[in-house]
């Protein structure tokens, strides 16, 4: 329940059934204090993830593991705490692995921190070598502050080193069949419906405020070229798919294998208002819903 409730965003609700829990004299054990952290970290709570953190034996009479440590370095950082983050990471018992470096990697990438980014890929490239996604996220980061010849050479590494990056997918279900789009798909047999359904959210995004973040792309081309890049990614194609394809009014529900894009979850918040629909994506970390130009995750994922 604690779990599944910090997947939906409800971070607050999950340390309510949790407080409900040990009121009921269930004794926790140390996955039970995970899934209160992470409930902690989809919601953003710092303070309230670092008294159960700080105070676990105390309380509960169990030693922190490495996951209770991933979790606390990975709040911190989205957070924008880094350096707090770094620490944490310096001073544990044990040798960071592959989960807290991927936590302070996505928090770099979040903050745009080169330094902190540079310093986990490195980590990772030695604990985990054959995972493209810390080139990806490193070649983010790079990209997001303008060092292209940075970009490029995280290209030529994933190239010689022979790591594809997987690419991203998704999936709708519509009338009991599951449909799939990759990035600039145009092979459905409804295409060019989607396109244009694509065509006019464009022209009303503008106008409601939308500002597509180019920056997040990795390709060296011009504004306009970026944006029409951002507009062909997978989840955008399953979304207006499913606005043409499913009843008015109705929710649209997507599933993405790799964890939503900076601009596509920034758009659906102001689709999800622009067409008076809730849209319910859920990626590789968590689910997000979109209602009313805003969404489950407050911004925090």
């Amino acid at each position: 329940m604690i779990g599944g409730l910090a997947q939906h965003g409800h971070g607050k609700e999950a340390l309510r059934v949790f407080n409900q829990m040990l009121k009921y004299g269930v004794s926790p054990n140390q996955i039970t204090l995970v899934s209160v952290l992470c409930a902690c970290n989809h919601a953003g709570l710092v303070t309230e993830a670092q008294k159960y953190f700080r105070s676990m034996k105390e309380l509960f009479g169990f030693e922190r593991m490495q996951e209770h440590y991933a979790c606390m370095i990975d709040l911190l950082g989205r957070a924008g705490r880094l350096d707090e983050a770094m620490e944490l990471v310096n001073t544990m018992p044990f040798q960071a692995d592959g989960s807290v470096w991927g936590a302070l990697l996505g928090a770099a990438r979040i903050h745009k921190n080169v330094e902190i980014g540079q310093r986990a890929a490195e980590m990772l490239l030695i604990l985990e070598p054959e995972k493209s996604g810390t080139h990806v996220l490193l070649a983010n980061i790079y990209a997001s502050v303008g060092m292209w010849n940075n970009v490029a050479k995280m290209r030529r590494l994933m190239k010689d080193c022979n790591v594809k990056k997987e690419p991203g997918v998704s999936w709708i279900e519509v009338k009991d069949k599951i449909y799939t789009f990759i990035a600039g798909d145009r092979s459905h047999v409804r295409s060019e419906e989607i396109y244009a359904k694509l065509d006019e959210l464009s022209e009303r995004l503008s106008k409601a405020g939308y500002i597509p973040k180019v920056e997040f792309d990795l390709h060296d081309v011009e504004r306009d070229e970026k944006e029409k890049l951002l507009y062909h990614h997978s989840e955008k194609l399953a979304v207006a798919f499913g606005l043409i394809a499913t009843p008015a009014g109705a929710p649209i529900r997507v599933k993405k294998n790799l964890r939503v894009c900076m601009d596509c979850h920034t758009a659906f918040k102001f689709i999800s208002k622009i067409v008076s629909r809730e849209i319910i994506l859920r990626d590789i970390n968590r689910y997000h819903h979109f209602k009313d130009g805003s969404c489950s995750c407050g911004d925090y994922w």
